[in-house]
């Protein structure tokens, strides 16, 4: 047995599902005779039996007999699977899933309920599971003025027809998902370029670094008074006795603390002139990278050792010496 909070929160799924599936729709009547003078009724699907096609259903009403098809009904004239035939059903003195059933019993291909002594629209909802099972046909609820027009226009003998046309819901769904797949897709483009671009960038780092193996290849050396080292470049204090140095190839020193990150974790070069403390497998391997890598560290080795403050003569000093006289020519001094 369900319980109750059970049964209520079924009910209420099914109502909004049906609601979510009603949607407006609009019966055009015109006259095989006069096809200028068409007529515009509003209407409501009925939350049961099959929806109305997406191009409409076009055929000819038969008022039903008796109105309002609580008992069966008189079929309609014809019996062809060519003609469409629906039938016009009164408001009222019984459920709208027994009027809809009745009149599929008849053989009609669809019904129109009109309401009585008004024009507001309702969604027809039926009250008998039994009976929602069992029909098929597509119905309709209109106003009483539009049932009045078709009934005394718009019908069979008045050789007039109505066309049923469903207006279905702007569904977002069908604009929303291409967008959204660009969207991915350009978003999985953009993260794969950005993952290569930092694979890249970090095998370039680690090319441009030592690691502590090459690192082991650099000797130590301990500091005693009177070597040539004087001062850490790095940390800008003097060495101590017995403090552990990093000579590199360019004859520079410093504290192993001091050169060893900048080493292992910045450029595998000197802090000062520059120069490849280790040059890798991967550089003899490229191309012309070597070459140029050599070139531009041997530049900048020499403007690094070039003195920043360099005399230069300048214009009128006393130190420049004055250009040599071409031999077989005169000077003449001027005294003022």
């Amino acid at each position: 047995m369900e319980s109750w909070p059970q049964r209520q929160l079924q009910g209420s799924l099914l109502l909004l599902l049906c609601w979510v599936a009603v949607s407006e729709s609009t019966i055009y009547a015109y006259s095989d005779k006069n096809r200028t003078e068409l007529e515009e009724f509003g209407d409501l699907p009925a939350q049961f039996g099959s929806l109305l096609p997406l191009d409409g259903l076009r055929g000819y009403i038969i008022h039903a007999i008796p109105n309002n098809a609580c008992a069966p009904i008189s079929p309609p004239p014809l019996r062809d699977n060519m003609t469409v035939f629906i039938a016009l059903i009164r408001r009222f003195e019984c459920n709208f899933d027994i009027k809809v059933l009745h009149a599929q019993q008849s053989g009609y291909d669809a019904a129109i309920v009109y309401n009585v002594d008004s024009d507001a629209l309702l969604s027809m909802a039926w009250n008998d599971e039994h009976i929602r099972s069992q029909i098929t046909i597509p119905s309709v609820f209109t106003g009483a003025s539009a049932g009045k027009n078709l009934s005394e226009k718009f019908t069979y003998y008045k050789n007039a027809r109505v066309f049923l046309l469903p207006e279905y819901p702007f569904n977002l769904g069908y604009y929303f998902i291409p967008f959204i797949v660009v969207v991915v897709i350009i978003i999985i483009v953009m993260c794969t370029v950005m993952i290569v671009r930092c694979v890249q960038h970090r095998k370039k780092l680690r090319k441009n670094r030592l690691t502590k193996d090459q690192l082991k290849k650099i000797p130590i050396h301990k500091f005693k008074k009177g070597d040539e080292y004087d001062v850490c470049a790095i940390c800008l204090e003097e060495y101590e006795e017995g403090e552990k140095l990093r000579v590199l190839p360019c004859s520079h020193a410093y504290h192993c603390s001091c050169i060893d990150p900048w080493l292992t974790k910045t450029k595998r070069s000197c802090p000062i002139c520059k120069c490849r403390v280790l040059r890798s497998d991967n550089d003899s391997d490229s191309d012309d990278g070597g070459a140029a890598d050599s070139e531009r560290a041997a530049d900048e080795s020499e403007n690094e050792r070039t003195p920043l403050l360099r005399p230069s003569p300048t214009f009128g000093s006393m130190d420049e010496s004055p250009p040599p006289v071409p031999q077989g020519t005169t000077t003449t001094a001027i005294v003022v």
